[in-house]
């Protein structure tokens, strides 16, 4: 995911912007009315920024690059499991989706826009997301906690198994707490799968030692 460096103006815009999509919504939202609310001209502006999209893409960019920020301070908790960096990863994950979308239409009319448009967004939010899983798997498997034979495959069939939890989805669901337990079901389910991994390996391990 590219880093993006805005100047004041580009902060500017995308602040008007965002504020518009989020309260009228994406598409009744026009370029002029985010050049009106920036005291420029819609000329300028596409100075800027070529379309409503571009600017749509842009928020959205830097809304996901703090994400993964928050998203890595799981493996800075140097007292916590890779199984509970795992767990503390997907329900973090959770909470800022469940937060950005859950009873937030405009929020979701301007993710599901984007996302059709511009798919290539979602692709690379995926992989920034996979490669701190990838590093909590490689943790677990240094430890014999978890054994993964093929961190990436591991890591896309956990993000799929976890999708419903961790997208725009969550928009069509219920509570926070009645989706945290079934969350938490699904994050059990994983753990254990990886742990009787491990543990099939180190008996293989230790009956072809003692052979």
């Amino acid at each position: 995911m590219p880093n993006e460096h805005l100047d004041e103006i580009a902060t500017q815009i995308l602040d008007a912007a965002s504020c518009r999509f989020l309260h009228y919504g994406y598409g009744k939202t026009t370029m002029s009315e985010i050049a009106k609310d920036c005291n420029m001209s819609t000329g300028n502006l596409y100075r800027y920024f070529p379309s409503k999209l571009d600017i749509a893409e842009m928020f959205v960019r830097v809304l996901r690059r703090e994400q993964v920020v928050k998203l890595r301070t799981v493996l800075e908790a140097s007292d916590s499991s890779p199984s509970e960096m795992l767990r503390e990863f997907f329900l973090l994950k959770f909470k800022i989706s469940y937060d950005r979308f859950h009873d937030k239409p405009k929020a979701f009319e301007l993710s599901s826009e984007l996302l059709s448009q511009r798919p290539k967004v979602a692709l690379e939010w995926k992989s920034a997301e996979g490669r701190v899983l990838e590093e909590i798997l490689r943790l677990g498997a240094a430890d014999g906690s978890f054994a993964v034979d093929d961190v990436a495959l591991t890591t896309k069939v956990l993000q799929d198994t976890s999708y419903r939890f961790t997208s725009p989805a969550v928009f069509h669901e219920g509570e926070f707490d009645e989706l945290v337990i079934e969350l938490s079901g699904v994050i059990d389910l994983a753990l254990d799968a990886l742990s009787y991994r491990a543990a099939r390996k180190m008996a293989t391990e230790t009956r072809q030692m003692g052979a």
